[in-house]
C-alpha cells in the first residue's frame, strides 16, 4: 500500500488548493485511477489532498520502505508511482514537478501508520480535531462505492477507522475537541468584541479609564443605567459589543460546526447563514433562534450588514468577489473579517484590497491552533506506542489476507496437516515483520514441494 499526501506541514495553501478535489471531481479521478491501481481512495479536505493506492501485483512478502521517494519506491514499483503522479498532474493541471516538490510519499508500514494517525486527529493542522475521522470514512465509502477498493485497502482503511473511534472515545487527544470550525468561531466572536470595545471608548464622552469602567470582560457594557450614569447628554453605546457574522455555507460540515458554536460563545450576536436547502438548515439549527437562513444569492447583499463574513463551502468559484464585495459594502463602511475557510479558496484574494476588509485563509487557523497543539502534543506522543501496535496487527491482517488469496494451495496443504492453526497461533505471537518472514518461507517451501 502506498500514499501520495499534499497537506498543511509543508505546502502553502494556495498550492494545496490546485490539488483540492470537489465531491464530484473526486469521483472522476478515482474512476480513471482505479484502472491502473489495484485499488485506490481519495482523501481531500480543507488541509490535505491523499492518494493511498495498491499494486495490481505486489508479491505478499515485499519489502517495506519507511518512504518511499519518486521514482525509488522499493522493489523497482516507481514506475506505478511516476503514474499515479502523471495522472494526478493531467487531472489537476499542473505539472508532475510540483507534486514531486510537495508531496510526501509513504509506503507500507509507514503509509498504515500515516493514514491512522490522520484519522486519529494526529496529523491534523489541529491536533485531536475530530472531523476528520468523518472525512476518512466518506472517502473510504465513495471508493468502496465505485468499486475501487481491494481487499488490503478495505482491511487498511477499516483498522484506520476502528483505531480512531478508539481513540475518540478512550483517550484525552480529543477530549473537548477543538477544530478548525471552533478556532473560527472564537476568532469571530473575539474580532466583534475587540472591535466593539474600540467603538463604544469612541461614542461614549468620556476618557479612557472611565469608559472601561462601564464595560464587561469582552467590551460588553454592564447594563443601560450603568452606562448612562456620569456621562454628558447621556449619550452611551448600548449593546455595542452585539454583532452580525454572516457564514456562507451554514449548513456545510465547517460551516455547520462554526454556527452552531458562534450561538453558543455569543447568545447575542446575530448569525445569518446561506444554504441552498432551507429544509437542511432547520434540522440542523432548530434550537438556536438566534440563526437566520436566507438564500445563497442574498450573499451580497447580507455582506454588506456583517461585521465578521465566514465562507466555508464546496463552490469551485468564489462565493465573493473583489469589485462586487467592494460595490456591496461602500454604504456600510467599517472594519470587517473575513475568515475563508475553504479549499480551494472561497474567497477572491483580491478582497483583500477592498477598504476595511481584513481576510484570512484556512493557514491563519494554524497560529490560532498553536495553544491548543501544544496542549495536545505530549498526549499524542504518549499514544503513539499504542498506535504502532493496532498498525502493526492491521499489517498482519494485510499479510493474512493476500497469502490466503495469492496462495489458497499452500493454505489447502497446511489444512490437511493443521498447520493453519499454527499459523492463526504465530499470528497473534509474532510482529509484523516477523510474520511476513514466516509466511514468506511458507511459501518457498510450499513451492518445492
Amino acid at each position: 500500500m502506498f500514499c501520495i499526501s499534499i497537506n498543511h506541514k509543508n505546502t502553502p495553501a494556495d498550492v494545496r488548493e490546485s490539488f483540492a478535489f470537489s465531491t464530484k471531481g473526486q469521483r472522476q479521478f478515482t474512476e480513471r485511477l482505479k484502472a491502473v491501481v489495484g485499488g485506490c481512495v481519495v482523501l481531500s479536505t480543507c488541509n490535505r489532498m491523499e492518494i493511498y493506492f495498491t499494486d495490481k501485483c505486489e508479491p505478499c512478502g515485499s519489502a517495506i520502505t519507511g518512504k518511499m521517494s519518486s521514482g525509488e519506491a522499493s522493489g523497482g514499483r516507481g514506475g506505478l508511482l511516476e503514474q499515479v503522479e502523471m495522472l494526478l498532474a493531467n487531472d489537476r493541471d499542473v505539472p508532475v514537478s510540483l507534486i514531486r516538490r510537495y508531496s510526501m510519499n509513504y509506503e507500507g508500514f509507514q503509509c498504515m501508520l500515516h493514514l491512522c494517525r490522520v484519522a486519529c486527529g494526529m496529523d491534523s493542522m489541529v491536533l485531536g480535531e475530530v472531523e476528520i475521522i468523518h472525512q476518512v470514512k466518506s472517502a473510504y465509502l465513495v471508493a468502496k462505492k465505485l468499486g475501487a477498493c481491494d481487499g488490503e485497502l478495505n482491511i487498511a482503511f477499516q483498522g484506520a477507522l476502528a483505531a480512531a473511534k478508539a481513540v475518540a472515545t478512550e483517550s484525552d487527544a480529543t477530549r473537548l475537541p477543538v477544530s478548525v470550525g471552533t478556532l473560527s468561531a472564537r476568532e469571530a466572536v473575539s474580532f466583534i468584541r475587540n472591535r466593539g470595545t474600540e467603538n463604544t471608548c469612541r461614542d461614549v464622552r468620556r476618557d479612557e479609564a472611565d469608559c472601561k469602567s462601564a464595560l464587561g470582560d469582552h467590551g460588553e457594557i454592564v447594563n443601560a443605567e450603568t452606562a448612562r450614569a456620569g456621562y454628558d447628554d447621556g449619550v452611551y453605546a448600548e449593546n455595542t459589543c452585539t454583532g452580525n457574522i454572516l457564514v456562507v455555507g451554514a449548513t456545510g460540515k465547517i460551516g455547520s460546526i462554526v454556527v452552531k458554536d458562534i450561538a453558543d460563545l455569543a447568545p447575542d450576536i446575530e448569525i445569518t447563514g446561506t444554504s441552498r436547502s432551507h429544509h437542511s438548515a432547520d434540522s440542523i439549527f432548530d434550537r438556536h433562534q438566534q440563526i437566520r437562513i436566507e438564500d445563497y444569492s442574498r450573499r451580497y447583499e447580507l455582506a454588506a450588514w456583517a461585521d465578521v463574513i465566514i465562507s466555508a463551502t464546496a463552490s469551485p468559484h468564489y462565493t465573493f468577489v473583489r469589485d462586487e464585495l467592494a460595490e456591496a459594502v461602500k454604504m456600510q463602511p467599517k472594519r470587517r473579517l473575513l475568515l475563508d475557510l475553504a479549499m480551494p479558496k472561497d474567497i477572491d484574494p483580491a478582497v483583500s484590497d477592498v477598504d476595511g476588509c481584513v481576510l484570512r485563509d484556512i493557514d491563519y487557523i494554524r497560529t490560532l491552533s498553536r495553544e491548543n497543539n501544544e496542549s495536545r502534543a505530549k498526549t499524542i506522543t504518549e499514544m503513539e506506542p499504542w498506535l504502532i501496535s493496532q498498525v502493526d496487527e492491521i499489517m498482519k491482517n494485510i499479510a493474512f489476507s493476500r497469502f490466503n488469496r495469492e496462495h489458497g494451495d499452500v493454505m489447502a496443504k497446511l489444512k490437511t496437516i493443521d498447520g493453519a492453526k499454527m499459523v492463526y497461533k504465530l499470528k497473534g505471537q509474532l510482529e509484523y515483520d516477523a510474520f511476513e518472514k514466516m509466511l514468506d518461507s511458507i511459501v518457498t517451501a510450499g513451492c518445492e514441494n
